[in-house]
């Protein structure tokens, strides 16, 4: 019997997640694109090196892909690995939650829609289990707790998380996914550092010094690194070190100013802090270059536009932003390249 084009995507991208050994939140990698424009606004050019470091820096490239998602988007869950990522929940037009999810064909630059999730939800996280997306927690009319697993084409509900949990953030590292932050709807944010190898049974493993909501955050150098993030509506400064084998979490600088709802994109041997809110209704462009080995911060640059709330795709040479709020709702896809 003939496979439908759905179907072979799927199976695809299912190929890819367990050869890799499941997917990370984002992981080191050289960027490379073409037709891309480069420099900020303004005609100010992107730095090529970090002032505080004689190391070159790539030069970024940035441009909006003519792509569009099949609806305006932000706060979804982002599973990604070679050339496809699931792309599931996040809130929608009305300020409504989606159970909608669909993959995105980084090299084709096409979506296709899978199943509809058990539940709605945005301000969630992704990640996988071995070669299992997994969306976890989130919110809808309130704190959901559920972790729901994408197979084939169909979405189940396969655990729980010890509590209700949204506005977190999760990486998959060494066959254990990590969830970090959030909110449960009662405390200003969640300090526990969450563990599982299989999405159904978790264990708390570390504290954060600083619990945040809405933090940016990557795995670089094998440990995974929050920044900033919100604290009872106030953007937060601080930058985060968590060592995913044994949980243990330390502050290790403050970025030079408090952002929250941002991206990061680990690309080499730096991260990229893009876009986010410097306070309640503010959203920027910019975007900042962090050195995890001198934990020194240096302009990056600038986004088209401001940009919050958005999910980082990553095929493994390149960075895509899926939609986010700028400040209404995008059903745009940014191309970030290095170079």
């Amino acid at each position: 019997m003939s496979r439908s084009p759905l179907a072979m995507v799927a199976m695809a991208l299912a190929g890819a997640l367990a050869a890799c050994g499941g997917p990370s939140s984002s992981s080191p990698a050289a960027s490379s694109t073409a037709g891309s424009s480069t420099g900020t606004p303004g005609g100010e050019p992107s730095p090529r090196t970090d002032p505080t470091s004689s190391v070159a820096v790539p030069k970024l490239h940035v441009r909006v892909l003519p792509t569009r998602l099949p609806a305006a988007l932000a706060r979804e869950a982002v599973i990604s690995k070679g050339r496809y990522a699931v792309i599931a929940g996040g809130m929608v037009a009305g300020d409504a939650s989606t159970a909608a999810s669909f993959l995105f064909d980084t090299g084709r630059l096409r979506t296709v829609p899978l199943g509809s999730m058990h539940v709605a939800v945005h301000d969630t996280a992704g990640a996988a289990a071995g070669s299992v997306p997994l969306v976890i927690g989130g919110g809808n009319a309130v704190e959901q707790s559920d972790v729901q697993a994408l197979a084939g084409n169909e979405w189940h509900v396969i655990g729980h998380l010890p509590q209700a949990r949204s506005d977190l953030v999760a990486a998959t590292v060494g066959g254990r996914t990590i969830v970090l932050g959030g909110y449960n709807g009662f405390r200003v944010a969640e300090p526990d550092i969450l563990a599982s190898r299989d999405g159904r049974s978790w264990s708390t493993i570390g504290t954060l010094p600083v619990p945040v909501r809405y933090a940016a955050s990557t795995v670089a150098d094998g440990d995974i690194w929050l920044f900033g993030g919100e604290r009872g509506g106030v953007m937060q400064r601080e930058i985060q070190r968590v060592d995913p084998a044994t949980g243990g979490a330390t502050v290790v600088g403050r970025l030079p100013a408090p952002i929250g709802h941002a991206v990061a994109m680990t690309i080499g041997d730096r991260v990229l802090l893009a876009g986010g809110r410097a306070g309640a209704g503010t959203a920027t462009d910019r975007m900042w270059w962090f050195d995890p080995a001198s934990h020194r911060v240096a302009p990056a640059g600038r986004l088209p536009m401001a940009l919050t709330d958005s999910a980082v795709v990553h095929d493994g040479h390149r960075f895509f932003l899926i939609g986010g709020e700028s400040p209404e709702l995008s059903a745009r896809i940014i191309e970030i390249t290095a170079g």
